[in-house]
């Protein structure tokens, strides 16, 4: 009788592997369009399981995107109806909200702007800040079409969203995703009932309470990491991780740079 194998895969961290791995791979594709990712995903069982069949593969991402500033000030036009609320103080507030963040590249220019030049600048940078939102959902979407063309063509993969990711509009970088490894370590265990054998394809040490309790169910956990070209094992997976899941699969860069077609 054939072991049955399901796979859980870190979404981010398999790109950010693959970023690092790779510096033909330009990271606004999201994905290699071209992978052959049921190939891979069966060569993982293959070469850690005899005798297996894997049941489906289940690829963890985020479901929404967040920014920073959540929302803009409004620059209206000051009509007496609130006397409190003088045309200096909506500019000054305005201000206030576009200068917060530790890394905000306007927050020394509009410490030093003249009330007569503050409320054209910052109806430009509103504007900016539009714009690059409105760029950041168009990719977003993007990347879900990608998602959903892998899904449908390759056989028993499978993605599953969950949290959200932040984009800071001000230095247009992601901060730290949240909820997606919640929702990996809760389906490892809700779904043991389908699998004799996991296999994690990341290197988060979050999972280690959850890979314990289906070993407990009398299950076989494997965690997958990724050399680099020299043979070193790819920095940022967990050493913890790796002694508490029952064995290790080490990915030759040769062999994912067949299957990425990188």
């Amino acid at each position: 009788m054939s072991k049955r194998v399901c796979i859980f895969v870190d979404g981010e961290n398999f790109r950010k592997s693959i970023v690092k791995l790779f510096n033909n791979f330009h990271q606004k594709d999201y994905l290699p369009r071209q992978a052959q990712w049921a190939n891979l995903f069966d060569f993982l069982m293959n070469n850690t399981t005899k005798n297996a069949e894997r049941i489906r593969t289940y690829w963890y991402v985020i479901e929404y995107l967040d920014f920073t500033p959540y929302k803009y000030p409004k620059i209206e036009p000051w009509d007496g109806a609130h006397p409190s609320m003088t045309p200096e103080k909506i500019l000054n507030g305005a201000r206030k909200i576009l200068s917060r963040g530790k890394d905000n590249p306007y927050k020394e220019e509009l410490s030093q702007l003249a009330q007569d030049k503050l409320k054209k600048r910052l109806e430009e940078i509103i504007t900016e800040l539009q714009e690059r939102r409105g760029m950041m959902i168009a990719r977003f979407n993007g990347w879900k079409t990608l998602q959903n063309g892998i899904a449908t063509k390759w056989d028993r993969i499978e993605y599953r969203r969950a949290g959200a990711i932040t984009y800071n509009l001000f230095t247009k970088q992601f901060g730290t995703e949240k909820a997606v490894d919640v929702k990996l370590a809760t389906d490892l265990i809700m779904l043991r009932d389908i699998y004799d054998v996991a296999i994690i394809v990341s290197g988060d040490q979050d999972y280690v309470p959850a890979v314990e309790e289906v070993k407990d169910s009398g299950k076989t956990v494997i965690n997958v990491s990724f050399l680099s070209r020299k043979g070193d094992l790819l920095p940022g997976g967990a050493r913890r991780l790796n002694h508490i899941t029952d064995s290790n699969f080490h990915l030759e860069y040769n062999q994912l740079s067949q299957f990425l077609r990188l």
